[in-house]
């Protein structure tokens, strides 16, 4: 993690506290749940486009991406992956 700029970091750590919790039992809780992993989702976009000005500044005044950008699409596609889930299981509690 030492090579990752301090928005990389933090996008690994909302990723990775986003994955962490599991619903408790009711529809309460399952929607609270819920909605902190959306707001943690939210968060990690947010990192993911400072990471991508980030990029593109590096990328125009040297011609070469930095060697932390294929970190950053990976956690990008984590969070993505992270966000299907939940969004598959607001769709299991609406049927």
């Amino acid at each position: 993690m030492a090579q990752l700029t301090s928005a990389g970091y933090a996008a690994k750590a909302a990723v990775a506290a986003a994955s962490a919790a599991q619903a408790p039992c009711g529809t309460v809780g399952d929607l609270r749940d819920l909605q902190h992993e959306l707001f943690a989702a939210r968060r990690a976009v947010v990192m993911f486009g400072n990471n991508v000005n980030q990029a593109a500044a590096a990328f125009n005044a040297t011609g070469q991406l930095p060697d932390w950008a294929a970190e950053a699409v990976r956690l990008c596609e984590a969070a993505v992956a992270r966000l299907d889930e939940v969004i598959s299981r607001i769709d299991r509690k609406l049927r």
